[in-house]
């Protein structure tokens, strides 16, 4: 005879001399919980010593690592207090109705334990991916939430089969009855899950982008993207959650190519009072020779109008007959030169200015061109560097911005 059947025969001839059955079964759950409390501490004591001896493999390997400091393992263990339980019930409690229950409940634990220990494994699968990307996070972590997802869908079928007595494949033919109620039950897990692997696939949103949302207080950069919501941290260091469908329904902005491109855009004008535009006399002429940014645009400008003009006998008869340069050409033709001069301004990419059309505040002179960082702090230093000099140099070109007057301005030019 096995020692173990010799074992729970002695306790149960021990256990039969008690009269009382609510005393009998009371101790013998008592029993059977002391002993799969007893067989855990033991796993976790022989678990313990393997963690201790495999530090040094764990820092060549990283894999190793990640698969040791997770939760899989611990998990893992939960499966030997529940193997004892099974085996106690089968070996000390009498065939009847509360056996049957006590073998449902540990079948359907292990069920979901199963389920539980599946969810562990695909974390520890995507921790995995992260390493191999040399990231923190990926947008693939809605696939293997939506995976865990299913496990535990699984598990619920078969705990829900093991209680009613029946095959899994019965409560899933009731399921397809229910399968309405179940899509709306699961409308947003599915929508984000289908947003997930678009985004995932097409390459649309990844951790650390930075997207702006119209409609939405989301402006900055991705720092997490899960199954349903994709977490965005704003500049001002809030966090604004964003439903992962939005970001493939609606339109947003992502500025990776902005990033990746190395350059970022200054697009700002100037406006110009339409008072100060004019030609340009001789004395005009001979103080912007002096300019060096000027120097060869007017000699070749000098040169196209003496032509011009010398193949026009009326010329000298009006300023309309002839051709003459202009103060805000002149400036114009300044700022495309300053410009291409500034070392931190983006050579290779597209540089203009450009007049706009003419409204009641003036002439829009607009700056068009990209820095050569992307970085927020020196892009917005370098831009109001270049406009404070724009700014400061109009009256030397006999310029004037155009500004509204004020209401203080208003009472100081009637109190005059």
């Amino acid at each position: 005879m096995p020692m173990s059947q010799r074992i729970f025969g002695e306790l149960h001839q021990q256990l039969h001399a008690i009269e009382s059955p609510f005393l009998r079964y009371a101790i013998l759950i008592s029993f059977v919980i002391c002993m799969a409390v007893g067989s855990y501490c033991l796993a976790r004591l022989l678990f313990l010593p393997i963690q201790r001896r495999t530090k040094q493999l764990r820092e060549k390997f990283p894999i190793l690592d990640i698969v040791i400091g997770s939760a899989l393992l611990p998990r893992v263990l939960l499966i030997v207090p529940l193997l004892t339980v099974g085996f106690m019930v089968r070996g000390l409690f009498c065939q009847g109705r509360f056996t049957a229950i006590l073998n449902a409940l540990t079948h359907a634990s292990f069920i979901f334990l199963c389920s539980y220990v599946f969810a562990a494994l695909m974390n520890v699968l995507y921790q995995i991916n992260n390493w191999r990307q040399h990231v923190t996070a990926s947008p693939q972590k809605g696939i293997f939430q939506v995976l865990s997802l299913v496990g535990y869908i699984f598990a619920g079928i078969g705990i829900v089969a093991t209680f009613l007595g029946r095959d899994p494949t019965y409560v899933l033919s009731g399921l397809t009855a229910l399968s309405a109620v179940l899509m709306l039950i699961f409308k947003d897990s599915i929508l984000g899950f289908t947003a997930g692997v678009t985004l995932a696939g097409n390459g649309m949103v990844k951790i650390g982008d930075w997207i702006t949302v119209p409609g939405t207080e989301a402006d900055g950069d991705v720092v997490d993207i899960a199954l349903t919501t994709v977490r965005v941290q704003n500049f001002d260091k809030t966090i604004t959650t964003i439903p992962a469908y939005d970001l493939v329904a609606k339109p947003f902005t992502n500025w990776r190519g902005m990033v990746e491109a190395g350059g970022r855009r200054i697009k700002r004008s100037i406006l110009i009072d339409l008072d100060s535009v004019s030609f340009a006399d001789e004395a005009t002429l001979a103080r912007w020779k002096k300019i060096d940014l000027l120097k060869d645009y007017l000699a070749q400008k000098e040169r196209e109008l003496t032509e011009a003009n010398s193949a026009r006998p009326t010329a000298k008869e009006s300023m309309a007959n002839a051709r003459h340069l202009t103060n805000i050409g002149t400036f114009r033709a300044y700022c495309i030169a300053y410009l291409r001069n500034h070392p931190r301004i983006h050579t290779k990419m597209t540089l203009l200015v450009r007049q706009l059309t003419p409204t009641e505040r003036g002439i829009p002179l607009e700056i068009y061109c990209f820095t050569n960082t992307t970085a927020w702090e020196d892009y917005e230093s370098i831009q109001s560097d270049i406009f404070d000099h724009l700014f400061a140099i109009l009256p030397e070109f006999g310029l004037m911005p155009f500004q509204v007057t004020s209401a203080g301005a208003l009472r100081s030019m009637r109190n005059a």
